[in-house]
């Protein structure tokens, strides 16, 4: 009998630590989720997120034009989403994000670091680079459809953040 109850404490200790390492996201309330570089994460327009101390909010998607589900289209057609981030110094930054494009973009563009340079030359050669993270947008949901318009509180876009340089 104790061999079963040993056995049953087991499985059940075993099933609370393998819920843990599937949820990568933590909620830290009920409107900022702590996220990690390169593991992919949903946010809902207006929620936010934050990676190392760092916030971004997803503002909107402003404009979709993407093929409806039920519809034959020539074109795949595209959503731009907008993003707000605010780095260390609380500056703003908006980042657009496009469906039509595999792009990675720099989740804080207003923080710029100008290479040091002593030769002239240095600035035909690397131009101002980012330091941080980078976004990509991998899916924006729900899909189109012909009769029925999305409210900005239905879409869902999943993205995935890179470290940057």
């Amino acid at each position: 009998m104790k061999k079963y109850l040993l056995l049953l404490l087991l499985i059940l200790l075993s099933s609370c630590s393998i819920k843990e390492s599937v949820d990568d996201n933590i909620i830290v309330d009920d409107n900022i989720i702590q996220v990690s570089p390169e593991i992919p994460f949903e946010l809902k327009v207006g929620q936010t997120a934050e990676i190392e101390g760092h916030q971004f909010t997803f503002k909107e998607v402003s404009s979709d034009s993407r093929c409806p589900a039920n519809a034959l289209c020539i074109w795949e057609g595209e959503a731009t989403i907008v993003l707000v981030s605010l780095d260390n110094n609380n500056q703003e930054g908006i980042v657009n994000i496009s469906t039509k494009n595999d792009e990675v973009v720099p989740l804080f563009p207003q923080t710029y670091i100008e290479e040091k340079c002593v030769w002239d030359f240095c600035n035909f050669v690397s131009p101002p680079y980012e330091l941080g993270y980078f976004i990509s947008l991998n899916s924006l949901s729900p899909e189109r459809d012909v009769d029925v318009e999305i409210q900005q509180s239905d879409y869902i876009a999943t993205f995935t953040i890179y470290l940057g340089m």
